[in-house]
C-alpha cells in the first residue's frame, strides 16, 4: 500500500496528460480510457506479476535517477549506457522516484506523449493506433524501469523523420542511440542508409532491387563470419546476462555450420518465440499467445500496405527480415527475444502504414474506428 501512495503523484501526472489530450480533442474518449488504464500498469508488474529481480537491470536505472536527482555524483554508474539513459529519464516532469516501479510511470509518460504526438500529426490511426494501445509487449516494457521506451522512441522518430524527408535530423537522432544501444544504432544505420540512398520515400524499392539487397545482406553476414563470430558470441552473452540470465547458460555459436543454421532460423524464430510449449512461466506463456495474434496482425497489415504501395512495402519487409536475422544471431533466450523484438515490430507497423499511405487512405475515406 505504501508503494502505491508513493507513486500516486507520478500516476496523476500521466492521467493529467491523458486528460489534456482528451479535452483538447487530440484523442477520443475510448483512447483516453485505454491510456488511463495503461497508466496504472506499472503498479501491476514489479513484485506483483513477477519479482522485480526477474529484470534486475531495473535497479540500476532506478538508483541512477535517484542519484542524479539528489545530485549525488559519486554514486553515478560506470556504464555510460545506464548513466545517459537515466539522465534522459531524470529530466522528465514526474516528481518522485521512490520505488522500483517509479520509472515505469516515467516511461508511461513518454509512451502517452509519443502516441498523442503521432495522432495529432496523422501518423497513426485506426488499426495501427489500436495495435499500439493493445500490443502487450509495448504496454509491458513501457511500464518498467528500463531504457527500452527511450530506445523505441528514438528509433521510431529517426525513421519518421526520414519518411518526412528530413535526413539530417534522422541521422542526428542516431547519436544518442549510439550511447544507449549501440547494436540497434548499427541496424538503424544500415536500413536508414538504404532508405535514404535509394530514395525510398519517393520511389520505393523495386522487386529486383529488393532481391539484390536481400542477397547482399545475407552474403555480408556470411563473409564477416571469421571477424564477427567472437563479437556475436560476446553480445549473446551480454544481452542474456543483462536480462537476468546466468553466464553458464549462454549458448555459444560453434563453427560456421552452426552460424549459418542460427542465421537462417533466426529471422522467423526471433519473431515467434517462445512457442506455447517452450514457455517456462506465466509471463512467457502470455507472450507466446501474444506472438500468434501479432503475427496474424502483421500478415493482415502487410497485405493491406502491399495493396496500396507495393514498392515501399518491399523496403519494410527487407527491414524486418534483415533486423530479425541479425538479432536472431545474438538473441536465443525467450524473455530476451521478446524484449528486443518489440521496438522493431512497432517501427515496422507504424512506419510501413504511414510510409505506404495506408493511414492517409483510412483517414481520407473516414472509415469508422473501434476507438471512435
Amino acid at each position: 500500500m505504501e508503494d502505491i501512495l508513493l507513486d500516486l503523484p507520478n500516476l496523476l501526472v500521466c492521467l493529467v496528460l491523458v486528460m489534456v489530450g482528451f479535452l483538447r480533442g487530440w484523442i477520443t474518449r475510448n483512447t483516453a480510457i485505454i491510456l488511463s488504464l495503461s497508466s496504472a500498469v506499472p503498479y501491476l508488474l514489479n513484485n506483483v506479476l513477477f519479482d522485480a529481480n526477474y529484470m534486475p537491470d531495473q535497479f540500476r536505472y532506478w538508483q541512477q535517477v535517484m542519484a542524479m536527482r539528489s545530485m549525488d555524483w559519486d554514486a553515478l554508474d560506470r556504464s555510460l549506457t545506464v548513466s545517459f539513459s537515466s539522465g534522459l529519464l531524470a529530466l522528465l516532469p514526474l516528481p518522485l522516484v521512490e520505488t522500483i516501479s517509479s520509472l515505469g510511470f516515467f516511461n508511461k509518460f513518454l509512451y502517452i506523449g509519443g502516441l498523442m504526438i503521432m495522432i495529432r500529426r496523422g501518423i497513426i490511426s485506426h488499426a495501427v493506433l489500436l495495435f499500439l494501445l493493445c500490443y502487450p509487449s509495448l504496454v509491458l516494457y513501457s511500464s518498467l524501469s528500463l531504457r527500452d521506451t527511450l530506445v523505441t522512441g528514438i528509433m521510431l522518430a529517426s525513421f519518421l523523420l526520414a519518411i518526412d524527408r528530413r535526413p539530417g535530423w534522422a541521422l542526428l537522432l542516431l547519436a544518442p542511440l549510439w550511447i544507449i544501444k549501440f547494436q540497434n544504432m548499427l541496424i538503424m544505420l544500415i536500413f536508414l542508409g538504404i532508405y535514404l540512398i535509394y530514395d525510398v520515400s519517393r520511389r520505393g524499392l523495386s522487386g529486383k532491387r529488393f532481391c539484390w539487397l536481400l542477397a547482399g545482406l545475407c552474403a555480408s553476414v556470411l563473409v564477416i563470419y571469421p571477424l564477427a563470430v567472437d563479437q556475436i558470441n560476446f553480445f549473446r552473452a551480454a544481452m542474456y546476462i543483462e536480462d537476468g540470465g546466468k553466464i553458464e547458460d549462454v549458448q555459444i555459436i560453434q563453427g560456421f555450420g552452426d552460424f549459418v543454421v542460427t542465421g537462417v532460423q533466426g529471422a522467423l524464430y526471433f519473431l515467434i518465440k517462445p512457442m506455447p510449449w517452450e514457455a517456462a512461466n506465466l509471463l512467457q506463456l502470455i507472450q507466446s499467445g501474444e506472438n500468434i495474434l501479432v503475427v496474424a496482425f502483421l500478415v493482415w497489415l502487410t497485405v493491406k500496405c502491399w495493396q496500396v504501395q507495393r514498392e515501399k512495402t518491399l523496403f519494410w519487409l527487407l527491414y524486418l527480415i534483415g533486423a530479425f536475422t541479425i538479432y536472431g544471431l545474438v538473441v536465443f533466450n525467450y524473455g530476451t527475444a521478446v524484449r528486443y523484438r518489440f521496438p522493431f515490430l512497432v517501427i515496422y507497423v507504424v512506419c510501413m502504414a504511414y510510409d505506404t499511405g495506408l493511414v492517409t487512405r483510412w483517414q481520407q475515406e473516414r472509415r469508422p474506428s473501434l476507438l471512435d
